[in-house]
């Protein structure tokens, strides 16, 4: 169970793409009274000039870590980050996911914010920098494709009736419920629908000629108890919603029709290993939902870095 969210880690390519990002990042953090983490993965440019390739010299890489510091300050400033909003400003020479993922667990950061741009190719062949945060995170990630209004009016949640997803649903809400707190007197609560998708295994259960009406009827059945169980008690009334077909296709189409603000997902589903796979649900509606999407690890993730925040707050103590 998530306790609450205290620090915001928001990852920035210093670059105009990256405003986004870093506003949505920063909305979150302000609505759940968080403080923000900058981070920006930096690459050192090799020198080549018709030659064998010449390493660069400390003062030419200190040179270069300066000129993106200066662009992390001019980029903070620009967006009004105050002074007191920000936790600490990172910067790195590395690989992004691996940047992030590790400044995420040295900090403790209860929510990684990262863009869903990437440049096609390389995503093709090695995938985005989105998808290997998603893997690699122990905390929730918030992929940011589009403008966030704070609160969201319009949440998706898909569900399969797993215990995974059940995870999946309580983190969204209770999430949903930091950023929704501060809503003025004439807002209302967002609107929350939990889908749930019904396949040809659900149809196999039954004869033939009946499977697709009592498919849908045990389904409806199923997913009204699973709210009940795992819904209850929070602010939010969440409407069950079914279709048919195959999982991706038809949360892409609800998405494309309904135009939910945030999507919440798990990284696992019916399969175990879908977590460690780049044809995962998740990864399919990161790549090609029109959506900002937020990710939520399985309770083992959240319990390794709940032992980290421990240790990194008895270090502060000792120290």
């Amino acid at each position: 169970m998530l306790k609450k969210i205290e620090t915001v880690l928001i990852g920035t390519s210093l670059t105009e793409a990256s405003d986004q990002v870093v506003r949505a990042g920063l909305k979150v953090a302000r609505a759940a009274n968080a403080r923000v983490v900058l981070v920006h993965a930096g690459s050192s440019q090799m020198v080549y000039g018709g030659a064998p390739y010449v390493p660069e010299l400390p003062e030419v890489v200190e040179a270069q870590k300066e000129n993106l510091r200066r662009k992390m300050e001019g980029q903070a400033h620009l967006l009004g980050i105050r002074p007191e909003e920000r936790a600490g400003t990172f910067l790195e020479l590395g690989p992004a996911h691996q940047v992030l993922v590790e400044t995420a667990k040295a900090t403790a950061a209860d929510l990684i914010v990262v863009g869903a741009a990437e440049e096609p190719i390389l995503a093709k062949l090695l995938g985005s920098t989105a998808d290997r945060v998603v893997r690699k995170a122990t905390c929730p990630v918030l992929v940011v494709r589009r403008e966030l209004p704070m609160p969201p009016a319009r949440v998706l949640v898909p569900v399969d009736l797993s215990l995974l997803s059940a995870e999946a649903l309580r983190e969204g809400l209770e999430v949903l419920g930091f950023l929704a707190r501060e809503r003025g007197p004439e807002a209302t609560l967002p609107e929350v629908e939990a889908f749930c998708v019904i396949t040809h295994l659900d149809q196999h259960l039954f004869a033939p000629e009946e499977a697709p009406e009592q498919a849908e009827r045990k389904v409806r059945q199923d997913l009204g108890r699973f709210l009940a169980l795992h819904a209850a008690g929070s602010p939010f009334e969440v409407v069950p919603r079914t279709a048919s077909g195959y999982v991706e296709d038809e949360i892409l189409l609800r998405i494309r029709t309904w135009e939910p603000d945030l999507v919440v997902l798990g990284t696992h589903g019916r399969s175990g290993f879908e977590r460690f796979l780049l044809g995962s649900v998740a990864t399919r509606i990161v790549h090609n939902g029109d959506a900002n999407v937020l990710i939520v690890p399985p309770a083992v993730a959240r319990e390794q870095a709940e032992a980290v925040r421990e240790a990194v707050e008895q270090e502060v103590l000792v120290g």
